[in-house]
């Protein structure tokens, strides 16, 4: 067989060596373009079978998944399905740029000759080289004489209307398919594959929570470590200290009612809602724990009243630890029982973040761990999972140092609110000297001053306060005796009453009658009124976030009350 030669463009002729092929150009021509386009048929039906092909392929697929369930996720309504048929021609161009077959100078040769009738005209023209050579100058010239008149898409015209109308409705059966065939799952494959999806998606959604409010807290426990509010409050007092002068009653007192202010509104700031529930069951409160039957718990409580999260810390400490030792353990017994000690660890600190310390940001941390946990026990999740609770452990341990320093911050106000106490009483008896606290550093230094100067005065001190002592029958100041009175002085005072509004427990009439009441009746009914006012009183002290420094006089009072009727009844 002759070789498709190649011809030079610019000279219209054949190479050197090829001069016969070379008096025949326009012939050359001719079969070169005849060539072409036999090749460009050749890759468009390839292409056309292929497509066909592999959409069958496409479709049978389809079919299986849809109805078998065998395969869950493969060839959904999901936008990987479309990529997938989308790369069904692109793969069908590839094959048939591959496999088509090449045609040749002679092959092109033989369509002229059938087109134009020319018997083997222009075959022994593509042949002419191994030709006997004396009928060689005939038939170059006959063949280029013909030539001039031959058009190559008459020779070869293309067909493709019925075909591209196949390669039309095929694909467009095949999306229908896609779109309305229902999913069907015999072997409930699919059900398992989407209850695996869901548990990824939990997992993924929660291991974001927990990355964005981790970033938070650590953000914000920086900045606190920045500039501490809390820390700058104490300073202005200590140097409101330091600047108070024995004979300028008036003026000490309202720079101390000041610092006051701003303390106690810092104070409620800090205490407003995650550390509520929490200073409700301190000792300054009137409630105690209670009845607790884990121990444990109830020594954390105590721990975090006064600022100290240690042994909360160390459990969750001890926690990671195990979590790792879960992760490397593939004993399925012990797997199991360190499943459940952890359980029982995890579920004991999320009931003391959520039932007694009210913060739902520990508690959530805590019942993300919890769950984490519980999804860990999949083996398709294992791994995963148990990182993700590592990371909630993480999260849970940033918003306890976040709480403890809040805590700590109180105990130091509520400190500096006592000073204050102090110093007012102080102030009272013109002993309030800034001059002998210049060297002061701590506020303890205050204290230890204020109460040793009060101890001096014979005022009372904190702690007999908070016992509420009576200091009835003792010696006191002044000449005592009544005051005198002169009712012959004019003044202004005049007597007025008005209507008050009706209220809870007014009493809007009274009947009496003769006769002696039954012994102890009004003793009893004070009783229960003192109480019912005390209790009313000790809840305001919780729910209304009344500072410390307020607490010891309310209490005291009510003490007083109930001792001193106890005193006149004996």
């Amino acid at each position: 067989m002759a070789k498709l030669l190649p011809v030079d463009h610019q000279t219209k002729c054949l190479p050197a060596g090829e001069v016969v092929m070379a008096e025949s150009s326009v012939a050359y021509q001719l079969l070169l373009k005849v060539a072409q386009r036999m090749r460009l048929a050749a890759v468009g039906r390839s292409f056309f079978w292929a497509f066909l092909v592999l959409c069958g392929v496409f479709a049978t697929a389809l079919l299986a998944a849809r109805l078998t369930g065998l395969t869950p996720g493969l060839l959904d309504a999901s936008n990987t399905t479309w990529l997938a048929f989308a790369a069904v021609p692109v793969l069908a161009g590839l094959v048939a740029l591959l496999v088509h077959r090449q045609p040749t100078l002679p092959d092109a040769a033989r369509l002229v000759d059938r087109s134009t009738g020319a018997k083997d005209l222009y075959l022994t023209l593509s042949l002419i080289d191994t030709s006997a050579g004396e009928y060689q100058p005939l038939v170059v010239k006959s063949a280029e004489a013909r030539a001039k008149h031959v058009s190559p898409e008459r020779v070869l015209p293309f067909e493709w209307q019925t075909r591209f109308w196949h390669a039309v409705w095929v694909p467009a059966g095949i999306a229908a398919l896609v779109l309305s065939l229902p999913q069907l799952d015999p072997f409930g494959k699919v059900a398992k594959a989407s209850l695996v999806e869901k548990r990824h998606e939990r997992l993924e959604q929660a291991k974001l929570a927990t990355q964005l409010r981790l970033d938070e807290v650590r953000k914000k426990v920086e900045e606190h470590e920045e500039h501490n509010a809390t820390d700058d409050a104490i300073d202005e007092l200590k140097l409101a200290f330091n600047k108070m002068q024995p004979d300028r009653k008036l003026d000490n007192l309202k720079e101390l009612m000041g610092e006051q202010k701003d303390i106690g509104k810092l104070w409620r700031q800090i205490s407003a809602e995650r550390l509520k529930d929490l200073l409700k069951n301190s000792p300054s409160g009137d409630q105690q724990f209670g009845a607790n039957k884990d121990e444990k718990l109830e020594k954390w409580m105590d721990e975090l009243q006064q600022g100290d999260a240690g042994g909360v810390q160390k459990e969750l400490n001890d926690i990671k630890q195990a979590l790792q030792k879960l992760a490397q353990t593939k004993d399925p017994v012990e797997r199991s029982e360190l499943m459940q000690q952890l359980k029982e660890k995890l579920g004991a600190l999320e009931e003391l973040a959520k039932d007694k310390l009210n913060n739902e940001q520990l508690a959530s941390a805590l019942e993300r761990a919890m769950e984490q946990l519980e999804l860990s026990e999949q083996s398709d999740l294992s791994q995963e999972a148990l990182e993700s609770a590592m990371k909630s452990l993480e999260l849970s341990q940033a918003e306890l140092q976040d709480l403890e320093q809040a805590m700590k911050d109180l105990k130091e106000l509520e400190q500096a609110l006592k000073a204050i106490q102090q110093a007012k009483k102080l102030n009272e008896q013109e002993k309030l000297d800034g001059q002998k606290t210049g060297e002061f550093k701590t506020l303890e230094d205050y204290e230890k001053l204020y109460a040793q100067l009060l101890a001096e005065g014979g005022a009372e001190s904190e702690e007999e306060q908070e016992k509420g002592k009576d200091f009835q029958g003792e010696r006191g100041f002044g000449k005592g005796g009544e005051a005198p009175e002169d009712d012959s002085v004019e003044t202004g005072f005049k007597s007025e009453q008005s209507k008050s509004a009706v209220v809870a427990g007014k009493m809007l009439m009274s009947m009496q009658q003769k006769g002696e009441n039954e012994k102890g009746e009004v003793v009893r009914d004070y009783k229960a009124l003192v109480q019912t006012v005390k209790q009313g009183a000790m809840e305001a002290l919780n729910t209304e976030q009344i500072p410390p420094g307020y607490h010891d006089g309310i209490k005291s009072y009510f003490d007083a009350l109930e001792k001193g009727k106890e005193k006149k009844a004996k």
